[in-house]
């Protein structure tokens, strides 16, 4: 048959190479043979670094102390306008009560309604 010059030629075999072995090693032996320790995964934006650890982006600069302390910081800032607003409140109820007593002193309750008795810590009161 004679050589066809339009088929491609075939590719030479690839020569067999020895094999490393370091894949069939644990992690810290990979580690101590090869020094690879590349440490927790970081980046940087805007000249600022941040590095991934325990779980969150931290700063470079910050320690777990100082996220831990921002929280605290907030959750203080939460619970004084919480103590506020209770406070506010309670000054509403307050001064909703003196109305209300002040009220039922104009409006006297056996007026309007002749079949009620009128408490007997109610009358004690009237005479003081």
């Amino acid at each position: 048959m004679p050589y066809d010059v339009s088929a491609p030629l075939r590719p030479t075999l690839r020569q067999t190479t020895s094999l490393s072995t370091y894949y069939l090693l644990d992690y810290k032996t990979r580690q101590a043979e090869l020094g690879m320790d590349y440490g927790p995964p970081s980046t940087q934006l805007n000249k600022a670094k941040f590095v991934f650890q325990g779980g969150a982006w931290q700063g470079d600069g910050e320690s777990p102390n100082k996220a831990l302390k921002k929280a605290n910081k907030a959750l203080l800032e939460e619970n004084n306008y919480l103590k506020l607003q209770l406070e506010l409140l309670m000054d509403m109820l307050t001064e909703t009560t003196a109305r209300l007593h002040s009220v039922e002193k104009k409006l006297d309750m056996t007026s309007w309604h002749p079949k009620i008795k009128k408490p007997s810590y109610i009358s004690r009161l009237s005479l003081k």
